[in-house]
């Protein structure tokens, strides 16, 4: 073998097998499309952000549980001096001479009073420079008891995220539900479109016989018009299952989270049968997430009572600090230049709103029964819709075993025609018939089929049966 000849060989083994690479990725599993739609599907997406934040504003409420420290500094520089001076007589010569006068004393002793306290002056000169002031220091708060508020929010913050945990569960089902539907209806147009092909080719093939029987004149012109008709409703067919192929496969591609355009195969069929025997009897309610949802909203409510009571509640609250304080000068004298700890105990009693606490928590108790009446008739409907679940899956059963059988009757109807036909026994209407009534039965068996595994994944999810790794 020649070099390019060689050359071309590897070229071709290599296009093969990425040709075949890329069949094997595009071809999509039920399981591996609930698994995309889980990864990509944004009301999935939402539901894990909503676990995230319900996680953060847990760790957020057990941070109230400790104290709250705060570390303080401050500096002040003024370029303004505060300067006062004055003179101030020691004593007042004006009111000793009118004492004087009131007292028998002789001239020349008032004279050297008067003389003597007039020359008693004191000078007073203060000087205060807040030039350079600084403050730094520690502070702590820690709650004692405030009334039950900071246990019952942080318990509050717990029922939030086991509520997230649940709305995961129960998004997660409903994207599994919308995966399946898109999943199983684009499996179901493909054998639609198949069993129309099939139906188009073996009517062209009458059609066709027709034909020549008409030229040879063993065949009235009247069957050659009624192929004709068959013939022209079978492309509809054909079409119109090209085209729901091609919708039902971006359909797919929607849900699981890839391109529109992609080119993806379905990698399972539908089959008569439940691939897993389901319980006969119903589950426990408890099981579905949407009634456990229920009870954590009930609990929401009666914690909810507890936060209002606390705010009508004594809070008792330690307080702690400590500090430096450095600068302030008093003519040429520091003023400030040390440390100092200060402790605090806080206990405010809210005595004059004692009125509208009672009713704020009577308010709040009758919110609590009102969520409890609202769980009890959702609970019945939760009821309601497994039971209609249930039966709805039952006659999906029945409805696949009857189109079964119907489809296995005109299957044997064709054959028993087609051998008449051979046979000279039996017309070209009668054919044409047969084959139109072995293709309706063949896509309301393939219709009854994929309702059938729908109808399935809806009821695990109303039930709260598992669906993934079925």
């Amino acid at each position: 073998m020649t070099l390019s000849g060689k050359i071309t060989c590897l070229a071709a083994a290599l296009y093969l097998a990425g040709a075949l690479n890329m069949q094997a990725q595009n071809r999509l599993t039920l399981d591996s499309c609930r698994t995309l739609a889980l990864a990509n599907n944004r009301l999935a997406k939402s539901a894990h952000m909503q676990l995230r934040k319900a996680g953060y504003e847990v760790k957020a409420y057990r941070a109230h549980f400790l104290p709250r420290i705060y570390a303080q500094g401050m500096y002040l520089f003024s370029s303004s001096d505060y300067r006062y001076r004055k003179q101030y007589p020691l004593f007042d010569a004006q009111a000793l001479a009118e004492a004087m006068n009131r007292t028998p004393m002789p001239d020349w002793e008032k004279q050297f009073w008067g003389q003597l306290f007039s020359q008693a002056n004191m000078d007073l000169d203060i000087w205060l420079k807040p030039h350079h002031v600084s403050l730094s220091g520690i502070r702590f708060e820690q709650p004692v008891y405030l009334g039950g508020k900071i246990t019952a929010a942080y318990k509050m913050a717990k029922i939030g995220h086991q509520m997230a945990q649940l709305n995961i569960v129960r998004s997660d089902a409903e994207v599994i539900l919308q995966t399946d539907r898109a999943y199983w209806e684009y499996v179901k147009i493909r054998e639609l479109h198949l069993a129309a092909q099939q139906y188009g080719e073996a009517v062209r093939q009458v059609a066709d016989d027709a034909g020549h029987g008409v030229e040879t004149g063993a065949v009235p012109e009247n069957d050659r018009m009624k192929a004709q008709v068959k013939l022209g409703e079978a492309r509809v067919l054909v079409r119109e299952a090209e085209n729901g192929l091609r919708l039902a496969r971006m359909n797919l591609c929607m849900a699981v989270g890839l391109n529109l355009f992609d080119a993806v195969e379905p990698a399972d069929t539908l089959t008569d049968a439940l691939p897993v025997a389901l319980p006969p009897d119903l589950p426990d309610l408890s099981a579905r997430p949407e009634y456990a949802l229920l009870n954590r909203e009930l609990e929401l409510k009666r914690q909810q009572i507890n936060l209002v009571r606390s705010e009508f509640m004594p809070q008792l609250t330690l307080g702690g600090g400590y500090g430096h304080l450095n600068g302030v000068f008093l003519n040429d004298t520091k003023l400030f230049n040390q440390a100092s700890f200060s402790a605090m105990l806080s206990l405010p009693i809210p005595l004059p709103h004692r009125i509208e606490g009672d009713n704020r928590v009577r308010s709040a108790r009758a919110d609590a029964s009102l969520a409890e009446y609202r769980m009890q008739e959702s609970a019945d409907l939760l009821l309601l819709e497994m039971v209609k679940a249930r039966n709805t899956l039952d006659e999906a059963l029945l409805k696949t075993t009857l189109a079964r059988d119907e489809y296995l009757q005109t299957e044997e109807n064709l054959r028993v025609v087609k051998d008449r036909y051979e046979l000279g026994m039996e017309t070209i209407s009668g054919l044409l018939e047969a084959q139109a009534l072995r293709q309706e039965a063949r896509s309301k068996h393939i219709e009854a089929k994929a309702r059938l595994r729908i109808a399935e994944t809806d009821y695990r999810r109303t039930t709260g049966m598992p669906i993934l790794g079925d």
